[in-house]
C-alpha cells in the first residue's frame, strides 16, 4: 500500500450515528481525478478477488478507468461513507446484510452487481458431523451464529421449506465468528454457521457438515453497492469498472491461471498460499458478478421473515442491473467469439 490518508469521521458519525473506523487511501491504477473509482477494501481479506485480480492485470486501466482502493476496518465505515456522498468510498464490495440494514434504515443505496456467492458453511464437532447430515435431527437443538449471518439466514430458509419446524431451533446469537465455533467446541451448540473462511480457519477443533451451496446453490452472498448519486454521477466509470472485472472473472476461470493467482492473492492479503486455494477453488465460494436482483429480493424476504428487517421498503428500488448488462453487452459486441462473454448473457 503506498501513502495512506484517514477518513473524516465526526461528521459522519454526526449525520447516521453510526461510529465510523480510521480508513486509509492507496493510490491505485493512476492519479486522483476525473474518471476515478474508489473502492472500499479490507486489508488482508481476498473476497474480493476479481476487483483485486482486475487491478493486477491492469484491465482498469485498459478500460479507461482510475481505481483506488481505500482501507476500511468494517462495513460500517464504508456504507457510512457512501451514503453521505463524502467521496471517500464509491464502492464497497464485501458481505450483504450490511447493505440491506442501510437500505432498510433509509439510506440511498443501490446494489449493481456480484462480487461472490454460497461461501456459507454449517459446522459441528467431529463426533456429530454424521449425525446432522439428516436436517431432520435439526429440530430442538441449538445453534451459533452471528447476527443475520448469510449461511444461518439462507439454512433457516432451506430447512422451512424442507418441512423443519424452525421454531423449535433455539438461536444463539454471539458476537464473533470465534465464538460461534467456540459454542459448538465447548458442546453449547450442536451446530455453528460461518462464512467458509472461518470454518476452515478453526478445522482442528469442528468440521463443515454442509456448505450452504450444497443446500441452495448460488445463493447470494457478498455484493457490490454505491449510492444512487454515484451510480448516476459515474455512469461510464462504473460500466468500464465491470468491464475490468468481468475480463478478470474469465481469467479466473482458466485453469492454466490458477496457480498466479494464488501466487499473487496470497501474497497480497499475507494469507499462505495453501489458505487462497481452498478458499477460491476449493470451497463453494463463486466468483460471480452478475448482480442477481431475484436472489437478493428473496434474500432480503427471508431476512424480514426471520424478524431482522420489519420489510417496509421495496428493495427492488435499489437493485440495479443496467451498469452490469452494458458492461457484458459492450464486451459481447467487440469480443462476438468469446464463449464466456455469452455464456454470461
Amino acid at each position: 500500500m503506498k501513502k495512506l490518508k484517514r477518513l473524516t469521521a465526526a461528521a459522519i458519525v454526526f449525520i447516521l450515528t453510526f461510529s465510523l473506523i480510521g480508513c486509509g487511501e492507496n493510490e491505485s491504477s493512476g492519479n486522483s481525478g476525473e474518471g476515478t473509482i474508489k473502492f472500499g477494501i479490507i486489508p488482508g481479506t481476498i473476497r474480493t478477488a476479481i476487483v483485486l485480480l482486475a487491478d493486477h492485470l491492469g484491465y482498469y486501466k485498459e478500460e479507461g478507468v482510475n481505481v483506488e482502493f481505500v482501507e476500511v476496518q468494517e462495513a460500517t465505515a464504508a456504507l457510512t461513507s457512501i451514503s453521505t456522498n463524502k467521496n471517500e468510498v464509491d464502492i464497497w464490495g464485501q458481505g450483504i446484510v450490511p447493505d440491506l440494514n442501510f437500505i432498510a434504515n433509509g439510506s440511498d443505496l443501490v446494489i449493481f452487481e456480484g462480487t461472490a456467492a454460497e461461501g456459507g458453511a454449517i459446522i459441528a464437532t467431529p463426533e456429530n458431523v454424521e449425525k446432522y447430515k439428516d436436517i431432520k435431527e435439526y429440530e430442538n437443538i441449538t445453534v451459533a451464529t452471528v447476527r443475520a449471518d448469510s449461511a444461518w439466514v439462507v439454512s433457516r430458509e432451506y430447512l422451512k421449506k424442507q418441512g423443519i419446524d424452525i421454531n423449535t431451533i433455539n438461536v444463539m446469537e454471539v458476537d464473533s465468528q470465534v465464538n460461534v465455533a467456540e459454542a459448538v467446541r465447548k458442546g453449547e451448540a450442536q451446530l455453528g454457521f460461518l462464512p467458509a473462511e472461518y470454518a476452515n480457519k478453526y478445522a482442528d477443533s469442528v468440521d463443515v457438515v454442509y456448505e450452504v451451496g450444497e443446500l441452495e446453490p448460488m445463493y447470494v452472498c457478498c455484493r457490490q453497492v454505491t449510492s444512487r448519486d454515484t451510480l448516476k454521477n459515474k455512469e461510464s466509470e462504473l460500466i468500464a469498472f465491470t468491464r475490468a472485472n468481468i475480463r478478470a472473472l474469465e481469467y479466473y476461470q482458466k485453469e492454466e491461471n490458477r496457480q498466479e493467482i494464488i501466487s499473487f492473492l496470497a501474497k497480497y492479503s499475507g494469507q499462505t498460499e495453501e489458505y487462497v486455494e481452498q478458499y477460491l477453488f476449493e470451497n463453494r465460494t463463486i466468483m460471480t458478478l452478475d448482480p442477481n436482483k431475484e436472489g437478493i429480493i428473496d434474500y432480503y424476504n427471508s431476512l424480514v421473515d426471520a424478524g431482522y428487517f420489519e420489510g417496509s421498503i421495496d428493495v427492488a428500488e435499489h437493485i440495479d442491473t443496467g451498469i452490469y448488462d452494458k458492461a457484458l453487452s459492450e464486451l459481447v459486441e467487440k469480443n462476438p467469439d468469446n464463449e464466456f462473454y455469452k455464456s454470461l448473457q
